[in-house]
């Protein structure tokens, strides 16, 4: 078991947070973002999409998030953060946000949450629904920050 919690939490948007872009947010979503932000840790959306249209999204969810990145390129900003704040954790749902967070030296949860329920081969740590992320928060990080 690690030793200490991630210091940010970054979450990809598309397929993860909402099945598509437009649509309500996964159940659970909403309150696993204020149980992370009540123990004080960054919650960060970093999106393969443009600023204008990620924002306008966080924005129609109504979650409070403390910064929004929309990027061409995942890795840097999460690179970038992971330089600001140390450990970090970046919750995703296909390959290729498993390799940015191997990439930028970040944990990695798999969301596999509908419509995408493809098991990336190697991850190490999955949730099926966002009411999981406490629990398998506890089992990577520990007790208390």
């Amino acid at each position: 078991m690690a030793s200490s919690h991630p210091h940010f939490v970054a979450f990809d948007w598309n397929g993860t947070v909402v099945p598509l872009f437009g649509s309500p947010v996964f159940p659970g979503v909403a309150d696993a973002i204020a149980k992370l932000r009540a123990k004080k840790i960054p919650v960060i959306v970093v999106s393969r999409a443009s600023k204008a249209e990620i924002t306008a999204e966080v924005e129609r969810s109504g979650i409070k998030f403390d910064a929004v990145y929309g990027c061409n390129s995942k890795m840097p900003i999460l690179s970038e953060l992971r330089a600001q704040f140390g450990r970090g954790l970046y919750i995703g749902d296909l390959p290729s946000d498993q390799r940015d967070a191997i990439g930028a030296d970040l944990d990695f949860i798999q969301a596999i949450v509908a419509p995408n329920t493809m098991l990336i081969a190697g991850v190490g740590s999955t949730i099926k629904s966002f009411d999981e992320l406490e629990a398998v928060f506890l089992a990577m990080f520990g007790g208390e920050r």
